[in-house]
């Protein structure tokens, strides 16, 4: 008679631990996301790679580093980059004709990096000071 009343008690016990991690675990959700915002973001992971591509190529990592801009800054500041801000210099990359856009090209991703270095997003050039 005492092991089925510690049986029982212990059966209790267990039971209300299951329930108890039970409702733990219950309460994680996950979020849903629409058609829509999984398409921006589609559009963004395209957007970078299109520019990472194009920074990829050799006369335009020289002509960064003649700017004195290291390779590892670009990479950087590409992931680091904004979705317009994406949209923006792959815009440009695309209406350049080819090859001979290079360095109006090259100019721009220069003129953002001076942008996001005033503004205090990066550290690329030591000579310009942020804001902030």
């Amino acid at each position: 008679m005492h092991r089925t009343k510690t049986g029982k008690t212990l059966s209790l016990i267990l039971s209300a631990l299951v329930m108890w991690s039970g409702l733990l675990l219950s309460s994680a959700n996950a979020g849903v996301i629409s058609s829509s915002d999984m398409l921006v973001e589609q559009h963004q992971f395209e957007n970078k790679q299109s520019v990472k591509a194009f920074l990829d190529r050799d006369d335009v990592k020289q002509q960064l580093v003649d700017m004195g801009v290291s390779p590892t800054d670009v990479d950087a500041r590409i992931n680091a980059m904004t979705a317009a801000e994406l949209a923006q210099l792959n815009a440009n990359l695309q209406d350049a004709p080819a090859g001979a856009g290079l360095v109006g090209v090259v100019l721009t991703i220069f003129i953002v990096f001076v942008i996001t270095d005033v503004i205090g997003a990066t550290d690329i050039f030591p000579f310009i000071r942020p804001v902030n």
